[in-house]
């Protein structure tokens, strides 16, 4: 009995590696585009022309519901600082996405929104969204967290650290039409 190396045949009913991927090829060319979304990064300057409310304050409320068929997020915060807009002591926002527990529980989150939680301090850029409704800019661009250490509170603003009065400082002259204070936050 001598021994000989076996010949590769393909075996009827087979699919060989080329075939599979021409098939794989094929299903992603003609499946339909995937909605996306893209972020625009916007300055500051941008932030406060697109906002028609810019206010300072404290979240006081969540509430998560469902309204055509997405899960959105009412949030209500009490206003310590009204910088652009009517003067209220509460205003109110939406965003898409939160967690609800009706009819099942279920959580719709969307990449770069923020999530808010109840004390949270931040400076909120406003546009309207629809009759009576409004949304922040730039999804995640529009709350400017102030944030607190043991030198106090601060703003991370373009990468600088500034006090709030300074950040406060710089919207007003933007909105007055000055060109920005660039000394503002140096040491």
């Amino acid at each position: 009995m001598s021994w000989r190396p076996r010949e590769a045949t393909a075996r009827p009913g087979r699919k060989t590696p080329a075939v599979a991927a021409s098939v794989v090829v094929a299903c992603l060319l003609a499946s339909p585009p995937l909605p996306a979304t893209t972020v625009k990064r916007l300055g500051l300057e941008e932030l406060i022309d697109a906002a028609d409310t810019i206010v300072q304050g404290r979240v006081q409320a969540i509430h998560s519901f469902w309204r055509d068929r997405q899960i959105r997020t009412e949030v209500t915060v009490a206003v310590s600082r009204a910088l652009k807009g009517a003067r209220r002591d509460r205003l109110t926002f939406t965003q898409v996405g939160g967690r609800v527990d009706a009819p099942v529980p279920l959580e719709m989150t969307v990449p770069g929104a923020p999530i808010y939680r109840i004390g949270d301090e931040a400076y909120f850029f406003l546009e309207p969204a629809g009759p009576g409704e409004r949304i922040v800019v730039g999804l995640f661009q529009g709350r400017v967290p102030v944030r607190r250490d043991a030198q106090g509170e601060y703003v991370g603003a373009r990468g600088a650290r500034k006090s709030p009065a300074q950040f406060d400082e710089e919207i007003r002259r933007h909105l007055a039409g000055q060109k920005p204070d660039r000394t503002a936050g140096a040491p």
